[in-house]
């Protein structure tokens, strides 16, 4: 700018001084912005640089107060509020860390679109500003200076000169240098946040490899160990880090293993990977078998380092030779098949049972053995694949096959998936059960025969009964006479079975001379098998009589602990054949129901002897729970369980769960039924839950009511 020559001298000097007092501040603002710059860039921490610039700057700037505030996530609250006040100033904004965006709606919006907020006089703030208005006015602040900060285009928080003095007009001068401080410190923020997320995610992965639980370790091209996750290799090794770092791997490699680990590294870090199983040795003098995977990187100063993740294979190692064993000494034919249909192995009963041997299948396709793998077998094969990925496994199958000869024989065929090698495969399992459907054929057969007697037996009662009927609902009187009928001819079928049994046991008390052996043993069948029929047609006629209503409950008031210590009593001898423990709970104090006393200890016993029937070892809970209407008793048992599929057998009446230990354990099929119609007389109800192979929980309640009841 050129001088006009024609301007008084006193003018000149005062221009002169103007340009000198710029000069000086440009000087200081130089030395303020290195100052800071330095701060932040040095040991210092982040509050104390920080508080160290709000002070510097409030000098600079002559304000009365200078404060920086960060918001939280949220971009509701504040996070952290910083504050310099000169001498004689109190601070304030401390105490408006929460809610600030709500409190102050104006102060944020000008914020969010970049704004500085530049006020001189309170009094021209616009009615929207209500809020900071009176903020400024209760706090007798005159003017207030406000840049924005931002975080990747994002409002991270501001920074504010107030001055309590005097109102002061903040001009273009003075916001450059405030300008630029504020922008150091809001790239200062940026950068300790940078730090932090790294600091944190390095911490993350840090604990992410020392505790996972495959071992990794960095070696030279000498083999040497570099790093390791020692708290891995502690677990598993036993090692501490000085006991490694620095050392051979080939020191804690198995002797015989030593050779081929030296040849797989090297040849590892010419082809950048390598895999191997090597033998490493424990603190203890133990060997343990890991599958080790190697990578070669660039390391910081250039050189060639190998990454090598170690996974401890004993245990796997182990149980894949137990499957072996288990695989060649199965007495039923396995096959290992891919999803292609290619045989992968197959067992030694393979040709046992379809004169087929190893190496003559091994790598062909199923489709080659037609009379094995026939259409039915095929289509199973296309299920198991399917199920594979729908986890919606079907069931064996049975099917009858020829085997290499052309002689007929069934088989029962189920698939199971394995992993072999990082491969998934097919197991198919093959059990013959010729001489099982051969017994099946037969007994059809007699069930055919004896259905047919049964037929003909049921229509020539059926014509006696027609001819007795006087009225034409047929169907249901025929029903109503066979309930009546059953309900009154107790005395007549039970007569000759008391007879049977009578003298069955007259017999084995050798009353009438002394029996042989085989004698007693036939004896003993006759009264065990009249005694099952004397229980099923006891339960058959109680049956029908509480369907003809002819049961009725002789409700008395009796002591619950007594009831079931005579019920325990009565089942000791059952008890005592078997590794079981009964415990009652819920009758530590005498308790008393009112209640049938005969029909409640028919129920009870009934659902407590077949727990124990079906518990091979374990226990035996039954707990009793007192409600407001009614009483519950729950019977829980470790027994052998009911599969899902026959859980609608279970009331019904001559229905039996189809299984070998169920067979094995008499039974009539009437039990649980009678127990259900005789709880439904008591009012209540009966209901199960149950796992196969892990037990059954029955419960039923007793209704309160029954002593209002006159039955």
């Amino acid at each position: 700018m050129l001088l006009d020559e024609k301007r008084p001298l006193e003018k000149k000097i005062d221009y002169f001084k103007e340009v000198e007092n710029i000069k000086k501040k440009w000087t200081h603002l130089e030395i303020l912005s290195s100052n800071i710059s330095s701060r932040f860039l040095g040991d210092i921490s982040i509050n104390d640089a920080i508080n160290a610039t709000l002070r510097d700057m409030g000098i600079l700037s002559g304000a009365s107060r200078v404060f920086l505030c960060i918001f939280r996530e949220d971009k509701i609250n504040l996070n952290h509020t910083y504050e310099w006040c000169a001498e004689g100033i109190n601070k304030l904004f401390q105490y408006f860390q929460n809610s600030w965006i709500i409190n102050f709606p104006w102060w944020n919006e000008q914020l969010k679109k970049g704004n500085i907020i530049n006020i001189s006089d309170i009094n021209d703030l616009p009615k929207e500003a209500q809020n900071t208005k009176t903020l400024l006015k209760v706090n007798q602040i005159k003017s207030l200076l406000i840049f924005p900060l931002f975080n990747k285009s994002e409002l991270s928080g501001f920074i504010g000169y107030a001055n309590d003095i005097i109102e002061k007009e903040w001009k273009e001068n003075d916001l450059s240098p405030l300008r630029l401080s504020s922008q150091i410190i809001g790239n200062a923020l940026e950068k300790h946040k940078i730090e932090i997320l790294l600091k944190n995610s390095e911490e993350k992965y840090r604990l992410i490899i020392e505790n996972i639980n495959d071992l990794i370790v960095i070696i030279d091209r000498n083999f040497k160990f570099e790093y390791i996750n020692q708290e891995t290799v502690f677990r598993l090794l036993g090692y501490r880090k000085d006991e490694i770092i620095g050392k051979s791997a080939l020191d804690f490699i198995h002797p015989d293993d030593v050779e081929q680990a030296i040849y797989t590294f090297k040849k590892g870090f010419q082809l950048g990977e390598s895999i191997i199983e090597l033998r490493f040795k424990h603190k203890d003098e133990n060997w343990l078998l890991f599958e080790c995977s190697g990578h070669t990187f660039i390391d910081r100063d250039g050189e060639l380092k190998g990454i090598i993740i170690s996974r401890d294979i004993t245990e796997r190692k182990s149980a894949e030779e137990r499957y072996k064993a288990l695989f060649d000494n199965s007495p039923n034919a396995i096959l290992i098949v891919d999803f292609n249909g290619f045989i992968v192995d197959a067992n030694p009963t393979i040709e046992v049972l379809f004169g087929l041997t190893r190496n003559n299948i091994v790598g062909k396709s199923i489709e080659e053995y037609n009379e094995i793998f026939h259409s039915e077998v095929k289509k199973y094969f296309k299920r198991i694949f399917k199920a594979s990925f729908l986890k919606d496994f079907p069931g064996p199958i049975e099917v009858e096959v020829k085997n290499s000869h052309g002689e007929n024989l069934w088989v029962k065929t189920q698939a199971s998936i394995i992993k072999q090698d990082n491969k998934t495969l097919i197991q198919l399992i093959f059990e013959d059960i010729t001489e099982k459907k051969k017994m099946e054929i037969l007994e059809n057969k007699f069930k055919d025969e004896l259905e047919n007697e049964v037929q003909m037996r049921t229509k020539e009662l059926n014509d006696a009964l027609t001819q007795q009927k006087l009225f034409v609902d047929q169907i249901v009187k025929s029903s109503q006479f066979k309930t009546e009928f059953m309900a009154t001819m107790s005395h007549e079928l039970r007569t000759p079975l008391n007879a049977i049994i009578g003298f069955a046991d007259l017999l084995l008390e050798n009353v009438y001379g002394q029996l042989t052996e085989d004698q007693r043993e036939f004896i003993s069948d006759i009264k065990s098998s009249a005694e099952h029929q004397f229980d099923m047609i006891k339960h058959i006629l109680d049956i029908s009589k509480i369907e003809s209503g002819q049961i009725s409950l002789n409700i008395q008031k009796f002591s619950l602990n007594n009831m079931v210590e005579q019920i325990k009593s009565s089942l000791k001898p059952l008890i005592n054949k078997k590794e079981i423990k009964v415990k009652i709970k819920g009758l530590e104090e005498e308790k008393f129901i009112f209640a049938d006393p005969i029909r409640f200890k028919e129920i009870l016993l009934n659902l407590l002897s077949n727990a124990i029937k079906f518990t091979i070892e374990g226990k035996i809970t039954l707990t009793v729970k007192e409600e407001y209407n009614y009483w519950l008793f729950k019977i829980n048992d470790t027994g052998i369980g009911i599969a899902r599929k026959d859980f609608p057998l279970i009331f019904k009446e001559f229905k039996r769960v189809d299984s070998t230990y169920v067979r094995s354990v008499p039974g009539t099929g009437l039990g649980l039924s009678l127990t259900k119609r005789l709880i439904e007389l008591h009012g209540g109800d009966i209901s199960f839950t149950s796992i196969l192979g892990a037990g059954s929980t029955f419960t039923y309640s007793i209704s309160k009511k029954l002593e209002e009841k006159k039955w």
